[in-house]
C-alpha cells in the first residue's frame, strides 16, 4: 500500500499533467468544440460567451480571466469589462464535472478572432482555392485578405479566392486574413498552408522547322524573311538601339550539310557597308524573323542552339509582339527564349520586356551553364502561358515570371528571331582579334500545353 506521502506525490503529477495538456482538459471527455467568446455591443467592453458543445452532457461552471487571474464574480456568460482594462488579454474557461475548456485569447476592445480562416481548394481543374474567414466578433467586422506563396506577398491577391498560376504548382500557399471594425483595433490571422498540385503539362508538337534543306541554302522563305541593315532605318535606330556594332546582310545564314542552320558574322566584307556609327561597318551577319509568316500565341517554344565563341558575341531566340507596328517596343513586349553572351560563356540569359521593364533591364534571370554552350548544342525552351512564362535549359526549369501587373504585355501574337548580333550593350566590347564567329540551329519546334497554343500562318 502506498504510503499517504507518496499517494499526495502521486495526485500531485496527475494534477501536473493535466495542467500542462492546456486547452481542453479532460478527464475522459473533451468538449467538441470550445467556448467562444463575443461582443455583445459595439463598446468593446461587454461580451457574452458561446458555451462549448461536449460529447457528454455535464453541470458545468464559467470564469472569465483578464491578463491570466480569474476575475472575482464573473462567474457567468456575460462579463463587462471596465475602460481601464482596455487592451488586456481576456480568456473565459468552462469547467465541468468530466472535463474542462478554454477559449482563446482575445484583447479587450480588440477584434475578437476565435476560429482561424482556412483555405481549401475548390476547384481541381485549376487549383481554383477559396479561404473561409472563420468565426469573428463583431460580425459587423470587415474581412480583408492578401495571399502569400511561401514569406512572398502575391502581388495583387487580394480576393477571398485565388486562381493559382502555373508559376504557384509545387509551391505552398497561405491568406493572411485582417478583421477591421469601426471602434475597434484591428486584428490579423494566418490561415494554414496548402499545397499547390503540379499539373502535368502535355505538349503536343504542331509546328517546327528543322531545316533541313540543301547544304547552301538560305532559310525557308515560306517561314523567314531577312531583316537587314544596321537598324538606322528601323525604329529601334542605329545599332538596334542597343549599340550593336554588326550590319544585317540575308547571305550570312545557310543551311549546313549537317542539316543545321548556320549565321556566321565575319569582319570580311564589312566594310563595303556603312554603319551609324559614320564609319564604314565592322562586322556583317545576318537576322531572320517570321514576321509577316508565321506567328505563335502560347504553348512551348524551343530550339536546339549551339552558341557562338568570342568576348563581344551576342546570339539569340527571341519574340516580338507582332503588332510592332502599330505599338513599338516595349509596349509590343519581347519574350528573349535565350541570349548567349560570349563574354559569359557559361551563362544563359532568360528574359521578359514589357511596358515597366522594356528599359530597364527586363524581368528574368539567368542559369549557370558548367559545360558552358558553345561546345555543344542544348535545347532552349519557353513555356508560355495567359498568366506565367517559364524558361528552361535542356528540359530543367530554371525561371519563371508570372502576370501581375501592366508590364504584362504578352496575350497577343508575337514572331520569332533568331540572329548573330556584335557587341553592344549586352555584348560589351569585342575581343582583340576576333574575326568570325556563329551560331547554330539545329531546328525550332512548337508544341501546345495542355491544348493551349496557336499558330498564325499568313
Amino acid at each position: 500500500m502506498p504510503t499517504k506521502s507518496l499517494r499526495a506525490l502521486l495526485a500531485f503529477l496527475v494534477f501536473l499533467s493535466l495542467s500542462a495538456a492546456g486547452g481542453t482538459q479532460a478527464q475522459g471527455v473533451a468538449a467538441t468544440t470550445p467556448p467562444q467568446i463575443t461582443y455583445s455591443d459595439n463598446s468593446g467592453l461587454s461580451f457574452l460567451a458561446i458555451p462549448a458543445k461536449w460529447s457528454v452532457a455535464q453541470k458545468n461552471t464559467y470564469q472569465w480571466f483578464v491578463n491570466g487571474k480569474a476575475v472575482r464574480g464573473a462567474t457567468k456568460l456575460a462579463f463587462k469589462a471596465t475602460a481601464k482594462q482596455k487592451n488586456q488579454r481576456i480568456q473565459f474557461k468552462e469547467i465541468g464535472s468530466l472535463g474542462t475548456s478554454v477559449s482563446v485569447v482575445g484583447k479587450i476592445g480588440q477584434v475578437i478572432i476565435n476560429t482561424n480562416p482556412s483555405v481549401s481548394i475548390v476547384d481541381a481543374s485549376n487549383n481554383k482555392v477559396t479561404v473561409l474567414p472563420g468565426a469573428y466578433s463583431p460580425k459587423s467586422a470587415k474581412v480583408t485578405f492578401q495571399w502569400y506563396k511561401g514569406p512572398i506577398e502575391i502581388s495583387g491577391a487580394k480576393s477571398s479566392t485565388y486562381v493559382p498560376a502555373a508559376i504557384d504548382e509545387g509551391f505552398r500557399i497561405y491568406v493572411t486574413a485582417k478583421y477591421s471594425a469601426k471602434g475597434f483595433v484591428d486584428n490579423t490571422s494566418d490561415s494554414g498552408e496548402i499545397n499547390i498540385p503540379v499539373i502535368k503539362r502535355n505538349y503536343v508538337q504542331v509546328w517546327q522547322d528543322e531545316f533541313n534543306l540543301p547544304a547552301g541554302s538560305a532559310p525557308d522563305s515560306s517561314i523567314w524573311v531577312s531583316e537587314n541593315g544596321d537598324g538606322s532605318k528601323a525604329a529601334a535606330g542605329g545599332g538596334w538601339g542597343n549599340r550593336e556594332r554588326q550590319y544585317y546582310i540575308p547571305t550570312l545564314a545557310k543551311i549546313t550539310s549537317a542539316g543545321a542552320l548556320q549565321i556566321d558574322a565575319t569582319t570580311t566584307g564589312a566594310n563595303e557597308y556603312n554603319c551609324y556609327y559614320k564609319t564604314p561597318c565592322e562586322w556583317i551577319s545576318s537576322k531572320y524573323i517570321t514576321k509577316g509568316k508565321l506567328g505563335f500565341k502560347y504553348g512551348r517554344i524551343e530550339a536546339r542552339i549551339k552558341g557562338p565563341v568570342g568576348a563581344g558575341t551576342w546570339g539569340a531566340f527571341w519574340m516580338l509582339g507582332a503588332d510592332i507596328d502599330e505599338r513599338q517596343w516595349p509596349w509590343c513586349g519581347e519574350i528573349d527564349v535565350t541570349e548567349l553572351v560570349g563574354k559569359s560563356p557559361n551563362t544563359a540569359y532568360g528574359y521578359l520586356h514589357g511596358l515597366l521593364s522594356g528599359g530597364f533591364g527586363g524581368r528574368g534571370t539567368t542559369v549557370d551553364m558548367p559545360n558552358g554552350f558553345a561546345n555543344d548544342y542544348h535545347t532552349y525552351a519557353v513555356d508560355w502561358l495567359p498568366d506565367s512564362i517559364d524558361w528552361y535549359v535542356d528540359g530543367v526549369l530554371f525561371g519563371s515570371q508570372q502576370k501581375k501587373d501592366k508590364d504584362w504585355v504578352f496575350d497577343h501574337e508575337f514572331y520569332l528571331v533568331m540572329n548573330l548580333a556584335m557587341g553592344g550593350n549586352l555584348g560589351g566590347p569585342i575581343e582583340s582579334g576576333l574575326k568570325q564567329a556563329d551560331i547554330s540551329f539545329d531546328w525550332i519546334r512548337f508544341s501546345t500545353i495542355n491544348g493551349i497554343g496557336e499558330v498564325f500562318k499568313r
